[in-house]
């Protein structure tokens, strides 16, 4: 296939899937207007597993048409070339070509359209410059122009002013962002006070319900609205001609949130990906550290390392797990792509999966290397003076519990981190998830002193659990037994038993015991079960409500 032909193909088909994209995306108002929250969550689902969809096919289909050789780099520089003067070097549009030469290549990729360099410029978006005198009058006019009929508006628009007077210069500008960023059951609107010096950012929040949209809160600083943004929350679904623009929007309001997740947050993770692989050569080039085993209790199903600079952890399947791990690696894939495409509430790591990443091996210890080569060898090889990963997963990097407890730090720290170790697993609850293994070891301690689940591959949907009551022993023989005298299926659990081996025994046991006693009640997980088996959805929201 010729250059231009080949490149007029991809420009096809990467319109196909923006046009599939952008509808998923444009009936968020409509449905959280009409609370169709499951169409909600299902939506984001579809346009999450659109890419690799795409993506694979286009590298079918160019595979049938054309010999894999040296020559077709050359090939592809021109059809590249092409590509990028015909979708007019949009920064999304490159890494999605960047995107198909990764699966066609299968990693032995050696150009790219991606532009490190490259910024975008906010005023592409589409804003609105409210001058502002009076809170009242500037909230008002804001709900009318984003068509949002909120409950008892007035009385909100009253203490909002109240919010904004302390921070809102008498008469200054508050640019806005017109469309609302939706996730699950709420809405955000995104601005910022241009006066302010630096800006200051705005995000009012909005939940609806039969009884009608409400205006939850204000956030005016960087950690609440970062709260919103994290990690460990499900992507949003907002509409844009200009992700990179609407990034730099986001960067100005979030100055510490890295650009990549900031991406992914939006839906574009293959442009994310991009950034945070050159990021890592970025760091690697400047700083020469190598790789090491992370920190903490080796997994039996995946390998991790890191750099001990680094805010990022790669995460490899080994070839053989050790008992009592049964799982296939199929199911490992499965069960990180499940997550991907669920709630994660604030409980559970973004693992973004990475196809065909090379890294230079001058930054592996050889007995790292080794290691690798022989636990992950169906993921890992050696090319050309690259650690090639057929697949790897990165996550952020977090302190393991069980190390976090470990190390000398104040009590009111540590208990903070027990109480929040219960909350995490009561929210993921509600969010339909059981982790199966409740290890302190497979739990992390974010920068901001939040507990977070990070190893998938026991994890279940909750409603196919059984949760039981521990029988009452009869005799004294079965009260003293090594072994259960009663009958135990695959999916039973026993809450009761989770005291056991949640928390060594101790002041922190007893701590979590008091705060969570619920949580080892078969009554408790069998009631959430219920409410997942009847189809309703739970929504934690990532803030605190501040206008009441």
């Amino acid at each position: 296939m010729e250059p231009v032909l080949a490149a007029q193909f991809i420009q096809h088909r990467y319109k196909q899937f923006f046009d599939t994209f952008d509808q998923l995306t444009a009936q968020a108002k409509i449905r959280f207007k009409q609370c169709q929250w499951i169409e909600q969550r299902e939506a984001m689902r579809r346009r999450i597993l659109l890419h690799d969809q795409f993506i694979e096919q286009i590298a079918l289909e160019l595979s049938a048409q054309t010999k894999l050789s040296e020559s077709n780099v050359s090939w592809w520089r021109k059809t590249g070339e092409v590509f990028d003067s015909a979708t007019g070097k949009n920064a999304i549009a490159q890494s999605f070509f960047d995107s198909v030469g990764r699966i066609y290549f299968k990693g032995d990729l050696a150009f790219t359209l991606f532009d490190p360099q490259r910024k975008a410029e906010i005023k592409k978006l589409n804003l609105t410059d409210y001058h502002y005198q009076n809170g009242c009058q500037f909230v008002l006019q804001g709900l009318q122009d984003i068509e949002f009929t909120v409950r008892n508006a007035e009385e909100k628009a009253k203490r909002i002013d109240e919010k904004l007077k302390s921070i809102a210069h008498e008469h200054g500008h508050a640019i806005m962002y017109q469309h609302l960023f939706y996730r699950n059951k709420h809405a955000y609107w995104l601005g910022f006070f241009a006066s302010a010096d630096p800006p200051v950012p705005l995000c009012f929040a909005f939940s609806n319900s039969p009884d009608g949209i409400e205006l939850n809160a204000l956030l005016t600083n960087e950690e609440e609205i970062m709260n919103v943004f994290a990690f460990s929350r499900s992507y949003f679904l907002v509409e844009t001609a200009h992700a990179d623009a609407l990034v730099e929007l986001l960067s100005l309001l979030m100055p510490n949130k890295p650009k990549a997740q900031l991406f992914m947050n939006l839906g574009y993770q293959e442009h994310g990906k991009e950034l945070v692989v050159h990021q890592l050569h970025q760091h690697l080039q400047q700083n020469r550290t190598q790789f090491i085993v992370a920190p903490g209790i080796p997994g039996m199903v995946m390998m991790v390392f890191t750099l001990p600079d680094y805010d990022l952890v790669f995460k490899l399947i080994r070839d053989n797990f050790r008992p009592p791990k049964f799982v296939s690696r199929e199911e490992v894939i499965e069960r990180y792509r499940f997550i991907a495409m669920h709630d994660r509430v604030g409980r559970l790591a973004d693992a973004q999966r990475f196809e065909y990443m090379g890294l230079p091996i001058a930054y592996f210890e050889k007995d790292l290397l080794d290691y690798l080569l022989r636990e992950c060898s169906h993921s890992v090889s050696v090319r050309n003076g690259m650690v090639c990963f057929q697949d790897i997963y990165i996550e952020r990097k977090m302190v393991p519990l069980n190390l976090y407890l470990d190390t000398k730090r104040p009590s009111h720290e540590n208990d903070h981190a027990v109480i929040d170790f219960g909350n995490a697993i009561r929210e993921m609850a509600l969010s339909n998830i059981f982790p199966g293994d409740l290890l302190i070891k497979n739990f992390g301690v974010t920068n901001e002193g939040r507990v977070v689940f990070y190893d998938y591959d026991e994890i279940v949907p909750l409603a196919n659990c059984q949760f039981k009551d521990m029988p009452t022993a009869r005799n004294d023989d079965e009260e003293m037994s090594a072994e259960p005298w009663f009958a135990v299926s695959e999916n039973d659990i026993f809450p009761q038993e989770l005291v056991k081996f949640l928390l060594p025994e101790g002041e922190w046991r007893d701590l979590f015991a008091q705060h969570h006693q619920p949580l080892y009640t078969a009554t408790f997980w069998n009631d959430l079960k219920d409410l997942h088996q009847r189809g309703e959805l739970v929504d934690i929201q990532p803030y605190k409500e501040n206008l009441q």
